[in-house]
């Protein structure tokens, strides 16, 4: 899974979580219904691209988005705000289909880290100090 229980607690409280889920009103977090709204989520999302396994920040938080609108959309909650986010979702997931945003985070290994020590500023003067004794 792309996302989990915890990153969907970050936007919605879990009582809301659960209510959202509980289709059938056992008071209950309903898990399949959960999983389908994420793999909704999910489906939509590689309509435009192919999740990578280690997923932008920005990626997350679409799926996260797109999840809580299924749930909401299952209950009849569609709200005025969760149709905007969602063009502003396409929007973004259309950037990155045409390769104009990351989707995924490179990971970088220390080979491939800057040296610092060896590296070079833009303004760093080489040379001597300049003296400024008796100017002052």
């Amino acid at each position: 899974m792309i996302i989990t229980i915890n990153d969907l607690t970050k936007e919605i409280s879990l009582e809301e979580l659960t209510q959202l889920t509980d289709l059938n009103a056992t008071g209950t977090l309903n898990k399949e219904v959960l999983d389908d709204s994420i793999n909704d989520a999910i489906s939509f999302v590689n309509s435009f691209i192919d999740i990578p396994t280690n997923p932008t920040p920005l990626l997350k938080q679409i799926v996260v988005d797109l999840t809580i609108c299924s749930l909401r959309k299952k209950n009849n909650f569609v709200s005025k705000e969760c149709k905007e986010r969602q063009k502003e979702i396409e929007g973004y997931l259309l950037k990155m289909a045409n390769k104009k945003m990351p989707t995924s985070i490179e990971q970088s290994s220390s080979n491939n880290a800057p040296n610092m020590q060896n590296s070079t500023f833009a303004f760093k003067k080489k040379g001597k100090k300049l003296s400024t004794k008796g100017y002052l």
